[in-house]
C-alpha cells in the first residue's frame, strides 16, 4: 500500500512541472525502470517527478516499481532491469534523516554494462533547489549511462542577421558617340562627335560635362554667297542612371551650358570674314544604354536643345540660318566606366 500511495504521490507532485505529451506512435529509445524508495520526502519526490520528464522528452518508456531501501539495493536494481529486459535501471534512495540526509544516486545500464552510485548532500529546507540539483545530477548519469541512445542537444544557431548591403561608390564614365543636330527652324542641320564625362553612383545622380563640335559643319547660301558654319555646345549638369544591374540601363539628364557658332563666307570673296555668336543653352536628355560587360556599354542618346537669345546668320540682306527653335540632337556611340 506504501508504494502505492507513494506512486500516486510521484504522479500528482509538484504543479509546476509538467511531464511531456508523447503520443502512442513514438518510436520510443528504450525501457528505463525506476526504483521509488517507500521513503517519502519532498526532495526525492519532486527530483523524481523532473527526471520521469527528462526520460520522457528523450523518448524512454518508464515503469515505476517499488525498491526496499533495507535491502541490497544493487541487487534490487540490476534483477529488476533484467526481469524487465530494460535499457537501464535507475534509484534515488535517502539514507538518514528523511529531512536533511544524504541521497544516493544508482544507475544500471544495460548499455555499458555498468552501474553507477553518486550520493548527493541536500541542503536542509531548500527542497526546490536541492531537488533541481539533484534531478540535474540525475539526469547526467543516465545520459552517460544511455550513450548512443540519448538524443544530442540541439545545436544552436547563430541568430540571422541581416545587413544592408553597402551600395557602391561613386564611378567615372566616358562615353564617345557621334549623330545629328537636327533643328525644327530655318537652320541647317549638323553631324557632330560628342564626348560625356560623368561621375556618380549607378542607380543614382552624378555630374555630367559635354561638349560637341569639332564637326563638318554646314554650308548656306544665297544669291549674294554662301558661308561655312561651325557649331559647338558645351554644358554641365546632372545625370541619374537606373537598372545598372541589368542589360538594359536607362538615363535621364538635365544640363545648362553655351552654344558657340562660328560663320564663315566663303564667297565671294569680298564677304570673307568670320563673325561669330554665343548663346546660352538649356538641354534635357533621355537615352539608353545596353551593357556588353561589367564596364563597357553601347549608348544611344536623345538631347533636346534650347537657346537664347536667338542667332542668325546673314549673306548680305538675306537671312540665310536663324537659330531660335528647339533642336534635337541624336547620337550612339560607346561608354567605358572606370
Amino acid at each position: 500500500m506504501m508504494g502505492m500511495a507513494l506512486l500516486t504521490a510521484i504522479a500528482l507532485a509538484s504543479p509546476t512541472t509538467a511531464v511531456p505529451r508523447v503520443d502512442a506512435t513514438t518510436a520510443w529509445r528504450g525501457l528505463v525502470v525506476v526504483l521509488v524508495s517507500p521513503s517519502d520526502d519532498d526532495v526525492s519526490r519532486n527530483a523524481l517527478v523532473r527526471i520521469t520528464g527528462e526520460l520522457a522528452a528523450a523518448r524512454f518508456r518508464t515503469i515505476t516499481l517499488p525498491i526496499d531501501p533495507d535491502g541490497d539495493v544493487l541487487s534490487q536494481i540490476e534483477t529488476a532491469a533484467d526481469a524487465q529486459s530494460a535499457t537501464a535501471a535507475f534509484a534515488i534512495v535517502r539514507g538518514g534523516d528523511p529531512v536533511s540526509g544524504p541521497v544516493t544516486i544508482w544507475v544500471s545500464s544495460g548499455v555499458t554494462g555498468t552501474t553507477t552510485i553518486r550520493r548527493f548532500s541536500v541542503d536542509r529546507g531548500q527542497v526546490d533547489r536541492s531537488a533541481t540539483r539533484l534531478a540535474v545530477q540525475s539526469v547526467e548519469l543516465l545520459r552517460a549511462s544511455l550513450a548512443g541512445l540519448w538524443p544530442a542537444p540541439p545545436v544552436a544557431r547563430a541568430p540571422e542577421t541581416f545587413t544592408r548591403a553597402t551600395p557602391p561608390g561613386p564611378r567615372l564614365a566616358i562615353a564617345l558617340s557621334v549623330g545629328r543636330i537636327t533643328d525644327f527652324g530655318e537652320a541647317p542641320g549638323f553631324w557632330s562627335p560628342r564626348i560625356a564625362v560623368s561621375w556618380g553612383r549607378p542607380d543614382g545622380l552624378g555630374v555630367r560635362l559635354t561638349a560637341s563640335g569639332f564637326g563638318p559643319g554646314a554650308d548656306v547660301s544665297s544669291n549674294m554667297g554662301s558661308a561655312h558654319i561651325g557649331r559647338a555646345i558645351l554644358t554641365l549638369g546632372l545625370v541619374r542612371s537606373a537598372r545598372s544591374d541589368r542589360t538594359v540601363q536607362p538615363t535621364f539628364g538635365v544640363a545648362a551650358g553655351a552654344q558657340y557658332l562660328a560663320v564663315h563666307g566663303t564667297s565671294p570673296p569680298e564677304l570673307g570674314h568670320d563673325p561669330s555668336a554665343l548663346s546660352a543653352l538649356a538641354m534635357a536628355s533621355l537615352g539608353i544604354a545596353v551593357a556588353l560587360g561589367p564596364r563597357l556599354a553601347a549608348v544611344a542618346e536623345a538631347d533636346g536643345m534650347m537657346v537664347w537669345p536667338p542667332a542668325k546668320v546673314r549673306i548680305g540682306d538675306v537671312d540665310v540660318a536663324t537659330f531660335d527653335r528647339p533642336s534635337l540632337f541624336t547620337h550612339l556611340g560607346l561608354r567605358a566606366t572606370f
